[in-house]
């Protein structure tokens, strides 16, 4: 099986390699007494990292991502522990940000792979909370486009007398309604024109979908199911590619 590593996995790869023994050791307690929970998982453990080790966020949220992905990897193929840190380091190896580094230092290339199987291994202890957040973020994103942004722009927009078209005789109120949107293509946009009394329609619609999405929560609530939302983890994994992209 060939393995690359994505861009946006590099930086945490780069943190194993780099950090020294002791902070590995509080991040691996850190893996094995965070308490059970399915919501927003891959950013409270990063929020927890943060905390105690005193990372930046974008460094702790970077090595979660980048263990919970290989986590995820190893399970989606069938691998076990070893399969999955061999598979990184020959990958490592044929990198070229990583293949000096590890040529001329063998023993940094063994202490990374004691590493990354630590990581992972006390990654399981919250197994069970990892797959039902990832089961709700493959619910989500399997629809053909997901919602990403929007923004309203509202112009005036004048009424000229016919027959002169010098004087202003009304004017109206015209509301651009911009949905960006993802699919399998990447990121896209369109735009509606709304007039006000559109705008008072979708408002009462929004207001609608919150009063459901409360009633619900308070179902799911009384019957101890947790409510999931996975929103959080796509976006900390785009915010990911987005400083990639724009850094390069």
């Amino acid at each position: 099986m060939d393995f690359k590593i994505p861009e946006q996995y590099k930086s945490g790869i780069e943190f194993i390699l780099n950090t020294d023994d002791d902070a590995i050791d509080v991040i691996i307690s850190a893996l094995r007494d965070f308490p059970p929970t399915v919501e927003n998982i891959v950013y409270k453990i990063s929020e927890r990292i943060v905390q105690i080790q005193k990372l930046d966020r974008r460094t702790a949220l970077s090595l979660v991502v980048t263990i919970v992905s290989l986590r995820q990897l190893y399970k989606e193929e069938n691998l076990s522990n070893e399969a999955i840190v061999a598979l990184v380091s020959k990958s490592i190896e044929q990198d070229a940000e990583f293949a000096e580094f590890f040529s001329v230092k063998t023993e940094q290339k063994e202490r990374f792979k004691r590493r990354l199987s630590s990581l992972l291994k006390a990654l399981e202890s919250i197994g069970f909370s990892l797959d039902v957040s990832e089961k709700a973020s493959d619910l989500l994103i399997e629809h053909e486009r997901i919602f990403s942004d929007s923004r309203i722009v509202t112009d005036i927009r004048p009424v000229f007398n016919s027959e002169t078209e010098r004087k202003v005789e009304a004017a109206i109120l015209i509301h651009t309604l911009k949905i960006q949107y993802k699919d399998a293509e990447g990121t896209k946009e369109f735009y509606v024109a709304l007039d006000s009394d559109d705008l008072d329609n979708l408002h009462e619609q929004i207001v609608i979908a919150i009063d459901n999405r409360d009633a619900l929560g308070s179902v799911l609530k009384k019957a101890e199911i947790e409510w999931i939302n996975p929103v959080l983890e796509i976006e900390a994994l785009e915010n990911l590619e987005d400083d990639d992209e724009q850094q390069d």
